[in-house]
């Protein structure tokens, strides 16, 4: 099942009924306690952990992010309790940067293991369960995560026994013979609601969303980006879940039966989670529901286990990242934020996945827009989660950078560009202090242009289907490969002259696209990174309000459509563009690019400055207000 889950034993005990105090002072002076996690803090304890304060001396407290109180963080109770944090919360924050609490680093598939191998010894743990069925089984509810482990290891287990917890399947339930103090209080489970996202956040989900594809399984964590991916899903299917955490956002989509689990590699048919962060809605769902399985985080967080998901797509945050693709998620500089959690755990296993893809998602800039989270170096202190090695894919509201396998050069390039543009030039002049770049290197601002909204994601011509996107200044590797893929006919009909290479230095010129005035339009053979680039369009503006235009398909994708397709959609740039004119030299015994541009209105008349055929296209205000472009399948 897993390298690290192994099915638990719970030592038999005989329950008792008591109240709050009473189970609490049987806790011994100094040694270490677990509280339930996330949603399922057992609020009850915890107040009465607190209320016995002056019974205890030393004890260590150790739970993951709880939504709920802290009080045993505060400074009073320093001589009572010792908070330390796997993962930290709002709650807790303050405390670990005051130096009443610590923090450990740990990826939460290991968590689990501390507490069975001993390294952790616990002495009790403070959990909330239902009530007991007829088979006197209990479930952990929305939470189980590190808790069967926990349990199993602490000599005393106190549950909070409470009629709204929603009864969860999967290895949620537990004997109600392994615990030793039970504890009645029925008391609302604290929500984890989540607001709209905002509209950086919807340009990050939808740049974001053009890299799943059906039958994905995904893997989102909590907040504004990942609810903003899941809004942006709606046109999706068959998609699937394994992850450690849902939240609300995944309910319509599942509701919609566009979250079916039908094309999982394992599992199929289930959602695998650990834990649920949200609100009643969310509650509501996996109540008694056989879709939602719940399980410990040694199995829903083994990268082993998430590679055997095919498709396996990950989404997780950041705070700050450098142009080597080192990635900093749990502190500010050397101020502790929040923790490894699972991040680490899913960017590894899917990107070890059969068609696999981890993005880390964040917005380009910090305190209203005064810092970028793009930056030459991290600041000092900040620790590194995911290292430069693991770094797959990036996204900011400005694209998509993907960075594995890439050298130092083209991650800092691909960086900058999906870095918001008044910072580029400073991203850009570290990079060539660093000599990682060429000392003529530019950064381009593109992306106020509404012509890149215009460029289509993925089409199909006589069956096969060619994925489109901007030319980066990151391609000049992939400009050079696909014009040495070309045979010396094509190279002739495109540049009108028998080219024999392309040098870096042209290479550069070719990719440094400013799409506030000019376009390109980029054809694969399938999705990034693995694809080869099989067509082109672009035009450049010249210095009044016509553009020069240059088309070319690989031979073997030739006659297919792709010349009409890019042809139009040029157009339809070139009139968000306010261009008046397009124009393009094309070789005499070039029949099928003339028959293109004849077919979309271009006039035809002999080249008054080279031997061939000069096409041009005006485009009147009328024509402006009227699309050319063709219905995408």
């Amino acid at each position: 099942m897993s390298i690290y889950y192994e099915p638990y034993v719970f030592k038999k005990k005989s329950p008792v009924w008591v109240d709050a105090d009473t189970a609490i002072r049987k806790i011994h002076k100094g040694k270490r306690i677990l509280i339930g996690s996330g949603c399922a803090e057992p609020q009850h304890l915890v107040e009465a952990l607190v209320r016995n304060a002056s019974h205890f001396r030393d004890n260590d407290i150790v739970h993951l992010l709880t939504v709920g109180i802290a009080p045993y963080t505060e400074a009073k109770y320093a001589d009572s309790f010792r908070h330390n944090a796997f993962f930290v919360g709002k709650n807790v924050r303050e405390a670990i940067t005051e130096g009443h609490a610590d923090y450990i680093p740990i990826f939460l598939s290991e968590i689990p293991l501390l507490f069975k191998s001993g390294q952790m010894r616990l002495h009790c743990a403070l959990i909330q369960v239902t009530p007991p069925d007829k088979n006197n089984m209990v479930s952990l509810g929305v939470s189980v995560d590190i808790l069967l482990a926990g349990i199993s290891a602490a000599d005393i287990i106190i549950a909070q026994v409470n009629k709204q917890m929603p009864e969860t399947l999967g290895l949620a339930k537990i004997p109600l013979t392994c615990i030793d103090y039970l504890v009645e209080d029925d008391e609302p489970l604290m929500e984890f609601p989540q607001g709209t996202p905002d509209q950086v956040s919807m340009k990050i989900g939808k740049n974001l969303v053009r890299y799943i594809w059906d039958g994905d399984t995904l893997q989102l964590g909590i907040g504004s980006i990942p609810d903003a991916v899941l809004m942006n899903l709606q046109d999706k299917n068959d998609l699937g879940i394994h992850t450690e955490m849902v939240s609300d956002g995944v309910v319509d989509l599942y509701k919609k039966g566009i979250i079916n689990n039908r094309k999982k590699s394992i599992n199929k048919g289930k959602v695998i989670l650990s834990f649920v962060l949200g609100s009643k809605k969310l509650f509501g769902t996996v109540h008694q529901n056989p879709d939602f399985q719940f399980y410990p985080t040694e199995y829903t967080n083994d990268p082993f286990v998430i590679s055997q998901n095919d498709n396996m797509v990950s989404v997780n945050s950041a705070i700050q990242l450098d142009l080597t693709g080192q990635i900093c998620s749990d502190s500010i500089g050397s101020h502790i934020f929040s923790g490894f959690g699972g991040q680490v755990d899913f960017v590894r296993g899917a990107k070890r996945s059969r068609g696999g893809r981890s993005f880390i998602a964040l917005p380009s800039t910090a305190k209203d827009g005064t810092i970028s989270r793009i930056v030459p170096f991290l600041d000092q202190g900040a620790g590194v989660v995911t290292s430069r090695a693991d770094a797959h894919y990036v996204v900011t509201e400005y694209g998509v950078a993907y960075l594995h396998g890439k050298n130092l050069r083209d991650r800092g390039m691909s960086l900058i560009q999906i870095a918001h543009p008044k910072f580029r030039d400073e991203l850009l002049g570290y990079l060539n202090q660093k000599k990682y770049v060429c000392f003529d290197q530019k950064s381009i601002k593109d992306d106020d242009s509404p012509v890149r909204q215009l460029i289509p994601d993925v089409h199909s011509f006589d069956g096969k289907k060619v994925y489109f996107r901007i030319l980066r200044p990151s391609d000049e590797r992939v400009i050079q490969d696909f014009f040495y893929s070309h045979n010396p006919d094509t190279i002739y009909q495109r540049y009108l002259a028998h080219v024999e290479a392309m040098p870096r230095a042209v290479a550069h010129a070719r990719v440094a696209v400013d799409y506030n005035k000019d376009m390109a339009i980029a054809g694969f053979d399938g999705p990034e990174p693995y694809a080869q680039m099989v067509c082109l369009g672009r035009y450049i503006r010249k210095q009044d309000d016509s553009a020069e235009m240059g088309l070319v398909v690989k031979e073997d994708y030739q006659s297919m459509g792709i010349g009409s397709f890019l042809c139009t959609h040029l157009i339809e740039a070139a009139k968000k563009h306010r261009i008046k004119k397009l124009m393009a030299y094309v070789a005499h015994h070039n029949i099928r690019m003339l028959k293109i541009y004849n077919r979309l209105g271009f006039k035809t008349d002999p080249s008054k400055e080279i031997n061939c055929v000069l096409v041009s296209l005006v485009i009147t205000e009328k024509q402006a207000q009227t699309s050319v472009l063709p219905t995408t399948p």
